[in-house]
């Protein structure tokens, strides 16, 4: 029973990775309790396995804990579906739920871990030792990359390091071929006939960069006047965004695309030459635990540039698939763009390295059969 709050149709990493994991286990020996959401119905209907949708973190503030409903929910399913086996994805607070059925019904469990949620509980002396005590009696945990494995034994006290596994994200779009009128037409309709076209694809929140990108345009801009900086994504930090954007007088060559659905997203990587997000990590602790845009750019065939923090450099390989840079240094970022974009048998090997690294290393089928092995 893999227990989640963040599941489809839930957008975000997460929820990404455990739904595609999840079509690769045998459909008959997997339940998933997840919560309750608008237009869940939709994505239920498709999968093979058994989804039950629950309300496990309750909205009445004076019940506390407020996941209780969720050792209720998890406690009912255990015993009638016979559960041998449960799966986490949050070890604050579904850990502690987890802990609870081991200790009374004798079931064991897995943890998964993506690097903010080992942030976030090592910053609370009682989080981190709750925590802790959950990771330990775990049976296995499973982390999205070496550099989150790393923190995770940095920050916490683990005594058995070996049941660590990384099982890496994966593409979830795949370079396919587009037919080049749709590509032209894209390109006319958004005025980047002759462009040279720099992509950026993420939730737009301060760690992932584009602003030190838009500073690095001003110096790039004399070396490749014909320049479109696309930023395809939406958040907090979309009218800053644009702010700065006004400030650098550069509104003829940064284009913002708010709502852009995963089946139209394969045009923007299509189209761009390379690549660009400059992920730092900011003072609360919040940093890129791998970066799977990175390899959708690379599955393209495309060049990649990224910060030299977290686990951005275990996904891009320097001088190899793309570029890694300091994040916070503007002249270092223009400088790369630069280089990739003058120099276009540079880019085009890079591209294709990446490309070839996607397919052999990062694919849902390859990864999840270490969740398989874990299983089993």
């Amino acid at each position: 029973m893999l227990i989640t709050t963040d599941y489809p149709p839930m957008v975000g990493g997460v929820a990404n990775y455990w739904a595609n994991l999840a079509r690769y286990l045998d459909p008959e020996q997997l339940v998933v309790l997840a919560g309750e959401m608008e237009n869940s119905l939709d994505f239920d209907v498709r999968e093979h396995y058994l989804i039950y949708r629950r309300s496990l973190i309750s909205g009445n503030k004076l019940l506390w804990p407020r996941w209780l409903p969720a050792i209720y929910h998890a406690w009912q399913l255990a015993r009638m579906e016979k559960i041998q086996k449960i799966i986490i994805t949050q070890v604050l607070p579904m850990g502690t739920v987890a802990l609870l059925i081991k200790k009374f019904l004798n079931i064991p469990y897995i943890v998964s871990l993506h690097g903010l949620d080992i942030a976030s509980a090592s910053r609370n002396l009682r989080k981190k030792k709750i925590a802790e005590r959950i990771l330990n009696n775990a049976e296995k945990i499973i982390v999205n990359s070496e550099f989150t494995k790393g923190l995770l034994l940095q920050s916490m006290n683990i005594i058995e390091k070996d049941k660590v596994v990384v099982v890496y994200p994966c593409p979830n779009i795949v370079g396919q071929e587009i037919e080049p009128e749709k590509l032209n037409d894209f390109k006319l309709k958004n005025g980047l006939i002759g462009k040279k076209i720099i992509l950026a694809v993420s939730r737009l929140v301060k760690r992932k960069g584009q602003d030190m990108v838009i500073k690095a345009l001003t110096q790039v801009l004399p070396k490749v006047p014909d320049l479109a900086y696309l930023i395809v994504g939406n958040g907090p930090e979309l009218e800053p965004l644009k702010n700065l954007v006004k400030d650098n007088k550069l509104e003829s060559q940064v284009k913002f695309f708010n709502d852009v659905s995963d089946k139209d997203l394969g045009l923007f990587y299509a189209v761009a030459d390379l690549f660009v997000m400059a992920s730092r990590k900011l003072s609360d602790g919040d940093i890129e635990g791998f970066g799977i845009v990175y390899l959708e750019a690379n599955a393209f065939g495309k060049p990649v540039i990224a910060g030299n923090v977290g686990g951005a450099p275990e996904a891009v390989r320097h001088n190899q698939t793309g570029l890694i840079v300091d994040p916070e240094n503007v002249n270092e970022i223009a400088q790369a763009i630069i280089s990739l974009l003058t120099n276009s048998e540079k880019s085009k090997q890079l591209g294709a390295n990446g490309k070839k690294m996607v397919a052999e290393m990062y694919n849902w089928p390859k990864q999840s059969q270490k969740l398989i092995n874990i299983l089993n």
